[in-house]
């Protein structure tokens, strides 16, 4: 009897010296495939958040130059042989919640401001805004320095419709020969954008012209020439 009660506790205190050499193994760590880069694209970053990328042309292949919060879009602005700068100072860009940006221009009036876009105009809105008196503007059915994804979907087809200013609506067509290709100075570099353009003629000849960046994640105004001329110069 004392024979089998300790061969019990000697197999009792073996299982529990093997039990605690056995250690669990980790699960293994989840692993996501990277997205693969297309063929003759590049992807140049900068520092900070991502919130928006340029698409440059450069030695035959396409690269993405990324905008962050804070940057700054310098525009031309031409207004009956009058020319200041509009600087955009970007605060927020984002699909689900809108547009935030301060701008300051270099006229006489020094005018400041800053411009709230709401995300349904960004979405859908086909009116756009171009004349600014400083302050603070709350946009939520009218956008600018961006088309709206309605807009930018619909020109696909060639044909779309928009307001300036509280004007009445007026059709803008692709013509066949879209494409444009400004340059600006993109921090210090002298870059090439993908862009394209749209006219109030459908041959290509309207009085009235807007230019377009060619992505549907940032369609980015580029150039307008609608009675007075705003044309990006610069990124900073």
């Amino acid at each position: 009897m004392i024979k089998q009660l300790l061969f019990v506790l000697c197999c009792c205190t073996l299982a529990t010296v093997v039990s605690a050499q056995v250690k669990k193994k980790p699960a293994p760590k989840k692993t996501v495939a990277k997205k693969p880069v297309p063929k003759g694209k590049k992807i140049i970053t900068t520092t900070g958040k991502t919130m928006l990328s340029l698409q440059v042309i450069k030695d035959d292949a396409t690269y993405f130059y990324d905008i962050v919060k804070g940057d700054k879009l310098v525009y031309e602005v031409n207004a009956n042989g009058n020319k200041y700068d509009f600087i955009v100072t970007i605060n927020n860009y984002d699909y689900n919640t809108g547009i935030d940006f301060a701008y300051e221009m270099t006229n006489e009036s020094k005018t400041k401001g800053r411009v709230r876009i709401s995300s349904k105009a960004l979405q859908s809105s086909k009116k756009y805004v171009n004349y600014f008196t400083g302050g603070e503007l709350k946009l939520v059915d009218a956008l600018t320095v961006w088309m709206s994804y309605d807009n930018f979907n619909e020109i696909s087809t060639r044909k779309t419709n928009l307001t300036f200013d509280n004007g009445a609506a007026e059709t803008f067509y692709r013509p066949e020969a879209d494409a444009v290709n400004p340059e600006i100075v993109f921090k210090g570099e002298n870059v090439v954008l993908d862009g394209f353009k749209m006219t109030n003629e459908a041959n290509g000849s309207g009085s009235k012209e807007v230019w377009v960046h060619n992505i549907s994640s940032n369609p980015l105004i580029l150039k307008m020439d609608i009675g007075i001329i705003i044309e990006l110069r610069a990124v900073r």
